[in-house]
């Protein structure tokens, strides 16, 4: 049976549940109005269900991480801006958890953005330097081709 408070409790502001810790310090939040800071740390109180939440930089991060690897082929036109916001996100997003205003449980994601974007900088590195060595092989050969095709000595000594 339910008993009757003096006070309606839809009118009141809503509070934290029993048992519930800052997710920062530990402090036992009972009684802290949601929206309030948190008495021993200074973060905000978020409702029930927002701590398990993640971070959109953390999200971001990993998903142009795992871009800028997968069209690495593309000669690095599309993974070097991808891989080079993953870093940025992910720097982000650790700063965001640090100053508390991210969830923590981000950090994962955060961390898997940095790996990808770090290796999607070196897959695209490799790609645009291949593809300036191949671009200057090309203009080689047509120079030498050009040059052949006019009776002029060829350009390369050997």
């Amino acid at each position: 049976m339910q008993e009757n408070n003096s006070s309606n409790p839809r009118y009141d502001a809503p509070s934290t549940r029993d048992g519930i810790h800052c997710q920062s310090c530990g402090y036992d939040l009972t009684g802290v109005p949601i929206g309030q800071q948190c008495p021993e740390c200074g973060n905000k109180v978020m409702p029930f269900g927002m701590n398990n939440q993640t971070s959109g930089k953390a999200i971001a991060s990993m998903v142009l991480g795992i871009i800028s690897i997968v069209t690495c082929m593309g000669y690095g036109i599309i993974g070097m801006p991808c891989a080079i916001l993953a870093i940025i996100f992910a720097k982000k997003a650790r700063l965001a958890i640090r100053a508390g205003t991210a969830p923590p449980s981000s950090q994962g994601m955060a961390s898997a953005g940095r790996v990808c974007g770090w290796i999607g900088v070196v897959l695209n590195s490799f790609m645009l330097i291949y593809l300036l060595v191949v671009i200057v092989i090309l203009i080689i050969a047509a120079g030498a081709a050009a040059a052949g095709a006019t009776g002029n000595p060829t350009l390369l000594p050997f």
